[in-house]
């Protein structure tokens, strides 16, 4: 995966979506890329910290939702470092991206825009829980 498509991907996330071009060039320079079997796991806890997880290509399965392209996984843990690891099954051979905690926050505290979006995403994942768990 070249670094054009490494931007692209990061820019077809809802969080990252409205980040400038040149930011998430430098942000696609930075991520790490792994290709998934189907069957195979990938984690957003590392010994040495939190791990944002894009979806590239393919499919993931984490908490029993299915995440295809532009889904982000461990944005929460990024944030403070003690959000519970996730943990996703690649459903199909996929391609995640990687990114360390200190870049994400890094682009979060530079563009208010994917702040807000992230924001918007954990409000809208909290409301769906509590939703759940609700109609038990």
């Amino acid at each position: 995966m070249d670094l054009l498509e490494r931007a692209r991907a990061l820019a077809a996330t809802a969080v990252l979506g409205e980040v400038a071009a040149p930011t998430l060039i430098a942000l696609a320079e930075r991520a790490g890329v792994r290709d998934l079997e189907a069957g195979a796991n990938v984690t957003t806890r590392r010994p040495d910290g939190a791990v944002v997880v894009v979806v590239a290509h393919g499919a993931l399965t984490a908490d029993g939702a299915r995440n295809g392209p532009g889904a982000v996984l461990g944005a929460a843990g990024a944030l403070d470092g003690a959000a519970p690891a996730v943990t996703a099954r690649a459903e199909e051979p996929s391609v995640v991206l990687e990114l360390g905690q200190d870049d994400f926050l890094d682009v979060l505290a530079e563009h208010p825009v994917a702040a807000q979006a992230l924001a918007r995403m954990l409000a809208t994942a909290l409301r769906e829980a509590r939703q759940v768990a609700g109609a038990r």
